[in-house]
């Protein structure tokens, strides 16, 4: 794909977090006239106006009026940014494009992209698939980008043609592209998210389907053969489809878990038009599940997706199983607060899950564990269908604690089936939940939902958790 010209074009960036700062210097550096708006006022954007105060940008902040749309080329999004605001649909009255930073940086980056997607298990699958490259030494450098927290703006100029990016990309990012075409995409699962933003089902799909929309039959795309709306996805683009699934009968090629001698392992498999580069005709073991220092099924998934995406780039089997051995999420600041242990206070775990933010984390998080559980569910709902989790509610969970004023949903689709307790601040919630836990139970906090009703982000719900789990010292020590 031709790289974007940018000079000299007249640019409006909305919103100056991270991925607005980062885009609105890539746009000056390629020459365009930028200005930036955010409807926080000058005093609550110190941070990000001092990060731009050298370059010729002009600012309309506390607020968005018609200088942003007057004599504009190309409006700039960032994620969080909602796209039915009244100044963008003026915008798109007016004709201006509208697209966001992955799109802008993702059209002069002259790197090689893999593109990840899904509704669980992005970040984990993108720095698993990083670090399998870097280990594989066939690139000069690796770099992970998107909503992994580094957009993409930040790294691409100092990217060439020989090197790679590996990007997590939300439904948030994905729906403001146009043209965006990795050189391999991979889409690990698709449950209800995120409808307060996108509205229906049929949109959140059509931006997940964004992905990969744009490939070219070189291109390759990456796809849960166990998820049928995401194997579906083959249908809509022009890529080479390569699958992976738990179910070896349904195996055409791509990854899959194998069973042989009560063990089970993960092994690629080549299709007639040797896809996967298949050796003979011969299975290629990767390692046995045993192996993955991830707990959970939905991680096993997660690393044959991985494996996947890297025996399309060439990774020999042994260069995937060695990163697969040594990956551990301790390592990277990004799985924080996923499936975190926090501690153990008078032989009841406390876990820390507050990256679960829709119903298909918490599921893969309650499978995860084997013990009684004690949950901490509540947050801003997007719209959640909690009725998947009745069945593992009614088997693994002793206690049910509503936190937030917000839970009136959760309530409706699980409270006949488990105890109740509600909880207004989180010191509460895990007071009440340890009160009902004996040793052996875990306190697992995944809320399923945002964090925005009480906490700026899942971050700050999880230290809050952590906090909270340490008072319980008090009450007992912990190991």
């Amino acid at each position: 794909m031709k790289p974007a010209n940018f000079r000299g074009q007249r640019i409006t960036v909305f919103g100056l977090h991270s991925s607005g700062v980062a885009v609105a210097k890539l746009l000056d550096d390629l020459g365009a006239d930028v200005q930036v708006t955010d409807s926080k006022p000058a005093n609550e954007l110190q941070s990000e106006v001092q990060a731009l105060k050298d370059r010729a940008i002009r600012f309309i902040l506390g607020g968005h009026d018609n200088r942003c749309i007057e004599s504009v080329d190309l409006m700039v999004v960032s994620p969080g940014v909602p796209l039915d605001i009244p100044v963008l649909k003026a915008a798109r009255a007016l004709s201006i494009p509208i697209i966001g930073e992955l799109e802008v940086a993702a059209s002069v980056c002259p790197a090689q992209m893999v593109a990840i997607t899904g509704t669980k298990g992005k970040s984990t699958t993108t720095l698993l698939i990083a670090e399998i490259l870097k280990q594989s030494r066939k690139f000069p450098l690796v770099c992970t980008s998107g909503n992994i927290g580094v957009p993409l703006s930040n790294n691409v100029q100092r990217l060439t043609e020989k090197d790679i990016v590996v990007l997590e990309a939300s439904s948030f990012q994905l729906e403001t592209t146009t043209l965006f075409q990795p050189a391999v995409s991979a889409v690990l699962n698709f449950t209800r998210d995120h409808l307060d933003r996108h509205k229906t089902v049929k949109a959140y799909r059509d931006a997940k389907l964004k992905v990969c929309a744009n490939q070219s039959p070189t291109d390759w795309v990456v796809l849960n053969a166990d998820d049928p709306v995401v194997a579906n996805f083959s249908g809509h683009t022009a890529a080479t489809p390569v699958y992976f699934t738990e179910d070896a009968a349904t195996m055409r090629s791509g990854a899959y878990t194998s069973t042989k001698e009560a063990e089970e392992h993960l092994v690629v498999m080549g299709s007639e038009n040797e896809i996967l580069a298949r050796q003979n005709g011969a299975l290629n073991w990767i390692c046995d599940v045993t192996d993955i220092s991830m707990v959970g099924r939905h991680n096993v998934r997660n690393v044959l997706a991985a494996t996947a995406v890297a025996r399309i780039l060439n990774v020999s089997c042994e260069q995937i199983r060695s990163a697969i051995c040594q990956f551990s999420p301790k390592e990277h600041d990004a799985l924080e607060h996923t499936l975190e242990p926090v501690g153990t206070v008078r032989g009841v775990r406390i876990v820390n899950d507050s990256k679960a933010t829709n119903v298909d984390a918490v599921r893969a998080a309650i499978e995860a564990i084997s013990d009684p559980l004690l949950l901490i569910m509540g947050g801003y709902d997007k719209g959640n269908d909690y009725t998947p989790l009745i069945d593992l509610v009614k088997s693994k969970v002793k206690a049910l604690i509503l936190l937030g004023k917000h839970t009136g949903r959760i309530r409706n689709a699980l409270g006949s089936h488990v105890v109740t307790w509600d909880a207004m601040t989180m010191n509460r919630a895990v007071e009440v939940a340890y009160s009902h836990a004996v040793p052996g139970d875990v306190i697992l906090l995944s809320p399923a939902n945002a964090s925005f009703d009480m906490f700026d982000d899942y971050k700050a719900r999880g230290c809050a958790f952590r906090e909270a789990a340490i008072k319980l010292e008090t009450m007992g020590s912990m190991d």
